[in-house]
């Protein structure tokens, strides 16, 4: 179990109680704000509105005015638009949202999927051959294409204008295509460099439609934007913030007949948040690209059929429970392989390759590695001569860049700095290990592999209250760059302690200045066997509330914990 580091904020105090006074917020609302960098009066009260004046000019996008352009002539001419995007959530909703909004227009418009197992990611030749004799006149991409050079090039000389929407980083060279629409472009000069992919296509469509007022727009395509933007982990700030918070005004009285098929079925009635998304909803849509077809998610979004809506829904859910089964086999393989190869353990950047593995799943499973070890990790999936990999880093490490590094040893890779996808020989991943172990000894620091909490405040438990949680809930939705407060507890007694789900989950009952409070530790059975009731403890947590049969109790939300040292408690 890795020992991790607490980390207090500072805060002014002074300037903690004006912000408080001026907005009517408790003290503590008030330095969460301050931590976040939010801290003057202008930022607190756009950051607290979260309204659709926090969104900016579509036309400001480098190549905005082309694309409208050249879709508003494929209307006139009765060109056949294809929708050409990627098979994650974010892809699949930037697919249904603007191969709705198209339909709508009046034009022909049909989708592409690619699949995994047998194209992989992003554009590809025969895909483009594929589209071009189904009489397609434009490609507009989504979620992907901001580094196919050379497919954007070959769609050219086939007679296909291409238009790329893209939010993913960008190489020195853009494809030389009809509009590359990419805030991370250089040349940009968009205030949000970090939209989801299906935030750049909404932005697309308020540009095509400028007269429409964004709250029309927003009642057609918000619960789909704020799905796609959630399970993309993108930071929920600006233009996302605003997003995310529409959408889930929107998630429990959605007009999308197969988003309310999949609530139905997989959520049990509970209230909808960015967790609901991000680990209930988004992995049954996500499953369907990892193990199948992508296209059934798609359709999922596009039917306008209940009883099929139901029967996709369900086939969904289906193919997530084998998505788990295969994961923990994985990731069971992926500790044997560490086991089995002392020399990787010392590296800094774990390099798993594995010949039985499914490429669909290895993000998951790189995701799980890096949790546990907390060091950037990149398994392979080889299959004969090549192996497709999936990588995770951790703060402070660009694994983009590490990957530009290795560009020479790899046949295609992208991605963002947290996460990406490449394409190997087999041959060369012994070398691709070495190579960037040797780039990441000049990036990484001892201290960068220590796993950290941010916390937020200490807090005196006479201050952990129903009414305390509600009014941090005003920063909701929590996410990326603004994320689920954190405090801690010094010198609090365990009161009882117990395990549940097998052994996998903590339950405790704490007791300080003559209060009990519940306390869950998701994944933290282990921790069962290292404390005892009686013990005294230091707690990091988050706060929430739990509502059983219509009875509200506060909830901690454990992070982690550790004996009290009592010199330092007093």
């Amino acid at each position: 179990m890795l020992k991790k580091k607490w980390i207090l904020k500072e805060f002014d105090k002074a300037r903690v109680v004006e912000i408080s006074k001026n907005f009517n917020i408790s003290p503590l609302t008030a330095i969460i704000l301050y931590n976040r960098g939010i801290r003057e009066d202008g930022q607190i009260k756009d950051f607290l509105a979260r309204d659709l004046s926090g969104m900016h000019d579509p036309f400001l996008m480098k190549d905005m005015d082309k694309a409208v352009e050249r879709i508003l002539l494929a209307k006139k001419n009765n060109e056949k638009i294809t929708i050409y995007g990627d098979y994650d959530v974010d892809g699949i909703t930037s697919i249904a949202i603007l191969y709705k909004y198209l339909k709508n227009m009046g034009l022909e418009v049909g989708f592409y999927v690619p699949d995994r197992m047998v194209e992989g990611y992003g554009v590809n030749r025969d895909a483009l051959d594929k589209i071009k004799a189904d009489g397609t006149a434009v490609i507009i991409t989504v979620d992907t294409g901001i580094t196919a050079i050379e497919e954007a090039d070959y769609a050219k000389s086939i007679g296909i204008d291409f238009i790329i929407t893209d939010h993913h980083e960008c190489k020195e060279s853009i494809p030389d295509v009809y509009a590359a629409i990419d805030p991370k472009r250089k040349d940009c000069e968009y205030p949000f460099k970090s939209l989801a992919g299906v935030g750049v296509v909404f932005k697309l469509i308020q540009a095509l439609d400028s007269s429409e007022p964004i709250e029309n727009l927003m009642d057609e395509y918000a619960d789909l934007m704020c799905l796609g933007t959630v399970a993309d982990i993108s930071p929920l700030i600006d233009e996302n913030r605003v997003i995310v918070t529409e959408g889930l005004k929107r998630f429990k009285t959605t007009k999308n007949i197969g988003l309310k098929a999949l609530i139905d079925v997989s959520t049990n009635g509970k209230a909808i948040t960015t967790s609901t998304i991000g680990y209930t909803i988004a992995p049954r849509i996500n499953a369907s690209g990892r193990l199948g077809c992508a296209s059934t998610s798609v359709e999922l979004f596009l039917t306008e059929d209940e009883e099929e809506a139901a029967k996709l829904a369900d086939s969904l859910c289906h193919e997530n429970t084998l998505r788990q089964q295969t994961e923990q086999k994985m990731f069971k393989e992926a500790l044997e392989y560490i086991e089995q190869h002392p020399e990787i353990k010392d590296d800094d950047i774990l390099v798993i390759p594995h010949e039985n593995w499914h490429h669909g799943i290895v993000g998951i499973v790189s995701s799980k590695i890096t949790e546990k070890y907390y060091k950037p990790s990149i398994l392979f999936a080889v299959d004969g001569d090549s192996a497709k990999g999936s990588g995770r880093s951790i703060a402070g490490f660009n694994l983009f860049g590490a990957l530009e590094n290795c560009s020479g040893l790899l046949e295609k890779f992208g991605g963002h700095e947290l996460a990406a996808g490449l394409t190997i020989k087999a041959e060369n991943i012994e070398a691709f290990r070495k190579k960037i172990n040797e780039y990441a000894k000049g990036k990484i620091e001892d201290m960068t592999l220590v796993p950290t909490i941010s916390l937020d405040a200490q807090i005196k438990v006479p201050y952990i209250t129903i009414d305390t949680v509600h009014d941090i809930n005003k920063l909701q939705p929590f996410g990326v760059n603004n994320p689920t407060p954190s405090f801690s507890v010094r010198n609090i007694k365990i009161h009882r302690i117990s395990v549940m789900s097998e052994g996998k989950h903590l339950r405790m009952t704490l007791y300080k200045d003559g209060k009990y409070l519940d306390t869950v530790g998701f994944g933290m059975g282990d921790y069962y066997s290292m404390f005892r009731e009686g013990d005294y403890i230091d707690v990091a947590f988050a706060l929430d509330i739990n509502d059983y049969k219509g009875f509200q109790n506060v909830q901690l939300i454990l992070k982690d914990m550790r004996k009290t040292e009592f010199k330092d408690a007093r």
